[in-house]
């Protein structure tokens, strides 16, 4: 007799708890018709129509786009960038890095701030080079200002903040941006970018789609660890929540 092999969470218990409690409490904040009627962003022309050429322009539409996604009218958003990159010098070498001793990535992707009725976005300027990256950086930017911006919580959360992304349906985005390894034509460093594992991206889409009966075929767009994670979460919640 053959058993049924029994699937397993990818992350544990304890922070299956957490999440879960986290997604409920946006579900009540965000209102429950409000909640489930949000889409899966995908990296189609659908979403995006637009030829990205790496230059300021492109944050500038996909803030605008973004914002409307994510249902964020009647404020001004200033879009910055600043430069926290590596300076490559003529024989490839690096001057002043942020990078620790196993060539991880220290840098901040992007930054949000309310100052004097002024809110500011602003985007480090490598993001430019990345539209998938860019994507995650301002929808996590912009979940501040649905968070703190509009009072919904008192201290910044960057967490939570994740969350309210992935639940404005930026999780593609956001887990392909987790981790990447950047070449600068002589050697190898890697990226980090984001607030939450992978294991937990996957899991807290995986939520979503199942608790809003998705039809997205998130094989399509996820790399391959994430892509894993999402369909162990996924089968687990079908066998265990339904």
């Amino acid at each position: 007799m053959f058993w049924k092999k029994k699937i397993k969470l990818p992350i544990t218990l304890e922070d299956k708890i957490w999440i879960d409690q986290d997604l409920n409490w946006l579900r009540r904040e965000l209102g429950e018709k409000h909640f489930m009627e949000i889409k899966t962003v995908t990296p189609t022309k659908g979403f995006f129509e637009r030829d990205f050429d790496g230059t300021e322009s492109d944050a500038e539409f996909i803030l605008k786009r973004t914002m409307e996604l994510m249902c964020i009218s009647n404020v001004d958003i200033q879009l910055d960038f600043f430069n926290d990159s590596p300076i490559e010098m003529s024989d490839g070498t690096l001057l002043t890095t942020p990078a620790d001793i196993n060539g991880s990535w220290k840098s901040a992707a992007g930054t949000f701030e309310m100052k004097n009725d002024q809110t500011t976005i602003s985007i480090e300027n490598q993001q430019l080079k990345n539209p998938i990256s860019l994507i995650a950086t301002i929808s996590h930017e912009l979940s501040h200002q649905i968070l703190l911006g509009e009072n919904r919580i008192e201290e910044n959360d960057e967490i939570l903040t994740d969350i309210m992304a992935i639940v404005y349906g930026f999780g593609i985005f956001i887990g392909n941006s987790r981790f990447q390894f950047i070449s600068n034509g002589f050697s190898w460093s890697s990226s980090n970018q984001g607030y939450l594992p992978e294991q937990i991206i996957a899991y807290t889409m995986a939520w979503l789609s199942f608790e809003r009966g998705e039809k997205t075929d998130y094989n399509q767009f996820l790399n391959k660890s994430m892509k894993k994670y999402f369909d162990q979460s996924l089968k687990w919640l079908v066998e265990n929540e339904k």
